[in-house]
C-alpha cells in the first residue's frame, strides 16, 4: 500500500500539470481539498468530504469551491465521478485497474467489489473503434439493509 505522501505527491503533480496546461491558478484551496481527498478511502460524497474538511482541514473552504474543485479533479483524472440514482459519488483514481461496483437501487449505497476473475476479464475487453482507458462495471440491485427493511415492512403489514 502506498503511503499518503506518495499518493498526495502523485496527485499534486497530475493537478499541477493539468492546471498549467489549462492556464488555471494553483490555489491553496485546491491543495487543501486535494490533501483531504487523498486521505479518504473508498467512495465518498460531497457531504462526506465537507464533514472531513470541517474536522481536519487547515482552513475553511466553501461548498461551491469544493463543487468546482471536484469538477477540476475529475477533468484532471485525479478522481472518478460516479452518478447514482440519489447522488454523485467520487473516488480517488490511482491507476487504471479494472473496477467493479455494487449499487443499491433503493438507497443509492455504492461499494467496490473486489473479484479478481471479473477484474481479469475487464482488463481484456477490447472494442472495435474504441480504446478502453478505465474498465468499469456497475452491478445494480439491492443491498442487504434494504432487502431486510423490505422484508420487515412486509412482515409488519
Amino acid at each position: 500500500m502506498e503511503s499518503f505522501d506518495n499518493i498526495y505527491e502523485s496527485a499534486l503533480h497530475r493537478l499541477n500539470d493539468y492546471l498549467e496546461t489549462n492556464k488555471m491558478r494553483k490555489t491553496p484551496e485546491r491543495q487543501e481539498v486535494l490533501k483531504t481527498v487523498c486521505s479518504m478511502s473508498g467512495i465518498f460524497t460531497i457531504n462526506d468530504l465537507l464533514d472531513r474538511m470541517s474536522h481536519d482541514a487547515a482552513f475553511s473552504v466553501s461548498r461551491s469551491t469544493i463543487f468546482y474543485t471536484l469538477t477540476v479533479f475529475v477533468e484532471a483524472r485525479i478522481l472518478l465521478k460516479h452518478v447514482t440514482f440519489h447522488t454523485a459519488c467520487y473516488e480517488f483514481l490511482n491507476g487504471t485497474s479494472p473496477r467493479v461496483y455494487l449499487v443499491c437501487q433503493q438507497c443509492g449505497e455504492m461499494r467496490r467489489l473486489e473479484r479478481p476473475e471479473l477484474n481479469r476479464y475487464l482488463a481484456t475487453v477490447k472494442a472495435r473503434l474504441f480504446t478502453v482507458r478505465q474498465p468499469m462495471l456497475y452491478l445494480y440491485g439491492e443491498c442487504r439493509k434494504c432487502v431486510q427493511a423490505k422484508k420487515k415492512k412486509v412482515k409488519n403489514k
